[in-house]
């Protein structure tokens, strides 16, 4: 295996959490609120703040793309001993005039409301072998309006330059 794919593995786990898949999970998380998530990227459980979740779907997304990726590279999944990713949660809620420049849409619709979903992300990703541990980390800042998404609506978001 090469050094330089699984330190990609590492740092892939985080932006991944962190990118459009996220979507689904959303609701999720503001419910449980701030907290610290850990996901066992190859078994797809997910705990929070020590507790397990049930379904978490940022889980089965993060395990489906490494169980394609070492099936592409011809890896084994026993040769990897762990792949976790630990994501520190922090919400707050703010007023939609201090949002960032994004809009979001549900079925075709601009979403708006007065107040929006601030959570600050501190990711670490971390993929390990008998020989070496990969690590990465990724701190990052979402906003989305509060109630989005709701469930059995058709979502997406732009984000314009800042």
């Amino acid at each position: 295996m090469s050094r330089k794919w699984l330190q990609n593995v590492a740092d892939n786990l985080c932006q991944i959490f962190c990118g459009w898949r996220l979507i689904g999970s959303k609701p999720i998380l503001v419910e449980l609120g701030s907290g610290t998530i850990e996901i066992n990227v190859l078994k797809s459980h997910a705990m929070f703040s020590g507790r397990p979740i049930r379904h978490l779907p940022i889980a089965s997304e993060l395990s489906r793309w490494l169980h394609k990726e070492l099936l592409a590279q011809k890896i084994l999944p026993t040769e990897i001993l762990h792949a976790t990713l630990r994501a520190r949660l922090a919400f707050e809620k703010v007023s939609w005039n201090k949002k960032t420049q994004e809009l979001f849409f549900a079925n075709g619709k601009a979403v708006t409301t007065k107040r929006m979903h601030r959570c600050s992300f501190f990711c670490e990703g971390e993929v390990a072998t008998a020989g070496k541990v990969y690590r990465s980390r990724l701190e990052e800042v979402q906003e989305w309006p509060v109630g989005w998404p709701r469930q059995g609506t058709s979502l997406s978001w732009t984000k314009f330059p800042k």
